[in-house]
């Protein structure tokens, strides 16, 4: 029983301190005047960077699977419901990275 709680409270911290972070990040002064300055060329770079981050923040991947290993010690039985939120992070993270991979390899063949 103990164990769950220090799961699910660590959890907890981890999810809020990925989702502050991550709006922290967003709202930086250099990033929005760059933004302000030049909204048409800078609109989908940042898009893409606030979403790649996104998928990537550790802190939100640490505490959704503290969560999800605390349902699961919870209630061996049962599905979790942090599951049904790790699956489409993971696909999410996965297409990102690859976009990247790909934003990266192809100019890259393109130039040679």
């Amino acid at each position: 029983m103990k164990k769950i709680r220090v799961y699910r409270i660590t959890g907890w911290v981890f999810v809020v301190y990925g989702i502050i972070g991550y709006i922290a990040s967003l709202a930086t002064p250099e990033k929005f005047q760059r933004f302000i300055n030049n909204p048409a060329q800078e609109l989908i770079p940042a898009l893409y960077g606030s979403l790649m981050l996104f998928a990537t923040n550790i802190f939100l991947w640490l505490g959704i699977i503290l969560n999800w290993r605390a349902d699961r010690n919870e209630k061996p039985d049962q599905k979790s419901k942090w599951g049904k939120i790790i699956k489409p992070y993971l696909i999410f993270t996965i297409v990102m990275i690859m976009w990247t991979g790909y934003m990266v390899i192809v100019p890259n063949l393109l130039r040679q």
